[in-house]
Parts: structure tokens; sequence; C-alpha cells
């Protein structure tokens, strides 16, 4: 079969290759990928700015149908459309993983980084850390939003489960690229204020954010001043930095109003910024980081998608073939797309 595989460093240790069918394990299900989104994970695992064990295909955000099971796989049946944790091979026996925070065990091996995931014809995963969809959706096309569950899930979990938000809380949103406007709805189905701020470059993003529910928002940062004191001479409740910049999270930092929250999102890719860091110290803000998933979020996720809380479509920008991987890649690093599919 066809896979999407880092196996040395740089981008041209990346490409497509055959590979043999993988077989599942006890306990395991094989599935027939549908659509498997590129990452901003994947990105650094392109630049070498995330461990990964190579050779591995590439891939963690997907959705698919299952075509084998292998024993005890609950109620999981061939023909079900499931969707997957990512960090799905993990101990077992610590503390996090007894809490479902399977991300964060310090033995966990997750798909598309340190065993095969989706960018392929076909992957295997633990039945445990699989969810079904609902079975009514049959509509192709509507399943493949589900291939954005995963990243969804990484802001369920910093906005419904890593913060407080209370209705009418002001929060401001930085980087208004695909992790920013799932976090603009999320916000608001809390009943947040949202006010979001981007550069020039971001009018369209920003057009959407609108469009998605955002209440504000703003290029200039003396007019993003004057939106959040209006509303709240202390400052922002809530600050959430969705770019990874070190620019925005500083301006974060200084509109958090004294004992508010700081939810990071944006990863910074391993490199070391230059940060007013005091800031946390004077104010005593709570500075909370969201990393992943856990067992618990998927619910939340699953939830949020099925009831129509949350809207993905507006963010289903670019559907190709795998063979078509490098031009998503490029797309997603050159801002050109929200978010990219890739149709094994």
């Amino acid at each position: 079969m066809k896979a999407l595989v880092k196996f040395a460093l740089g981008k041209e240790g990346m490409g497509l290759r055959d590979v043999p069918e993988p077989s599942p394990k006890p306990g395991e299900l094989k599935v027939k990928v549908l659509a498997a989104g590129i990452c901003g994970g994947d990105i650094h695992s392109m630049k070498d700015e995330r461990d990964c064990v190579m050779p591995v295909t590439l891939g963690h955000e997907y959705v698919g149908q299952i075509v084998e099971t292998n024993g005890d796989v609950g109620d999981f049946k061939v023909g079900n459309w499931v969707v997957t944790l990512p960090a799905c091979y993990s101990c077992g026996e610590c503390d996090f993983c007894r809490q479902g925070l399977v991300t964060l065990c310090p033995e966990r091996k997750s798909i598309g980084t340190h065993v095969n995931g989706a960018m392929a014809e076909y992957l295997v995963v633990p039945a445990k850390y699989s969810f079904k969809l609902p079975a009514n959706i049959t509509d192709t096309e509507e399943i493949k939003k589900y291939a954005l569950t995963e990243p969804m899930g990484c802001v369920a979990r910093g906005v419904y489960e890593r913060i407080d938000v209370h209705p009418g809380d002001v929060a401001l949103l930085t980087g208004p690229g695909t992790i920013g406007l799932f976090a603009v709805q999320l916000l608001k189905s809390r009943g947040a204020y949202v006010i979001v701020y981007g550069l020039p470059d971001d009018a369209k993003r920003l057009e959407l954010a609108i469009k998605l529910g955002a209440d504000e928002v703003h290029t200039d940062v003396n007019e993003l001043k004057k939106a959040i004191y209006r509303k709240n001479p202390a400052g922002a409740d809530i600050t959430c930095d969705a770019s990874g910049a070190a620019p925005a999270l500083n301006l974060c930092l200084n509109l958090t109003r004294t004992h508010g929250t700081h939810l990071q999102l944006g990863h910074f890719g391993g490199r070391n910024i230059a940060c007013h860091i005091d800031l946390v110290f004077d104010k005593e803000l709570n500075f909370v980081a969201s990393n992943s998933t856990g067992m618990k979020t998927w619910d939340i996720a699953l939830w949020l998608l099925n009831t129509g809380r949350v809207d993905l479509k507006p963010l289903m920008s670019m559907q190709i073939p795998l063979g078509d991987w490098e031009r998503g890649f490029n797309a997603v690093i050159n801002k050109e797309a929200y978010k990219v599919l890739l149709l094994p």
C-alpha cells in the first residue's frame, strides 16, 4: 500500500513509499483511511522539530472505516466509522493512564510519530482508544469532517477541561488559524465575549472568525486594547494564544487582567523565545497549557460535533490525493489553507 513516510532527516527524508499492509493484533482494529489531516505537528516532524521514530508513516488526525478486527474489541464491528486518540499505546498503569490522560504517560507512543499513522491506505489502532461515529451518518462528505475531531479536541481539552470559562468573560484570542478558529467557537459555546487579534495578512481569517461567532476582530494593537478595556477595564479575563509566536504571547500576558487566565494552545516548535514571563508573577496569572487530548476529551469533542455546536466544514479548505502530499504541506506552511485533508 502507499504511505507517506518520514524515513530520514529533512524534507528530503519524507516521501510516498510502498509499505506492507498492517495486520491487527489482539484488541486492535484495521481501518481503511478515508481522510487524514495535515497537522502543525506533521510540519514540525518534517522540519525535525519533533521527535519521531524513523521510518514511520505520518498522520494522527483521521477518520476511517473498520475492515478487520482481532480478538476482543468490545462492540466495534467491521463497517463502523471510527476516530482514534493518537497516543494510543501507553503503559496502562501509571497515574496518567489511570486518569485517561494517556498523552502524558512517560511511555506513550503515538500514531504518526512513534508507530505508523494515518497518512496511508490502512492503519491499525487499539479498540480501547477508538471512538465510533453515530451510525446515522453515512454520507462520506459529512464523515470527512470527523478527521478534524482530534485537532478540535485539543482545543476542547483546553477550553472545557483545563480552564474555567464563565458567561460574559472577555476572552482574547491571538492566532486566527485553524486551532484559533476552533477556539473561537468553543469559547463562544461557553458564553465568553470573544475578541480575535491577527495580523493584517490575516484579513480573510478574521472574516471567517466573525462568521464563526467572534464578537470583534482587530489587527491594530491600540484598537485591540481599547476594545478589551471597554468591555472590562481590568483587562481580559481569559487570553488564549493559538499562534505559537512570542509577540502574541507577550501581547496576551500584557492584556490579561490580574488573576486572569492565559491558555497556551500554540506550539513554539522547540524554539527559545523572548517572553516577559515576569508578568505571570506580577499579576499572579493562571498560565495553563493544553497538550493534546485525554479520554474524556473525546466524549466532549464528539458531543460538540454531533450536536452541531461547532462547525468544521468552513475549515476543510483543501482535499487532495495522498500523492499530492507536498502541495498540501506547502499550503499549510504558506497559510494558503486552513485544514488540508489527504485522501488515501
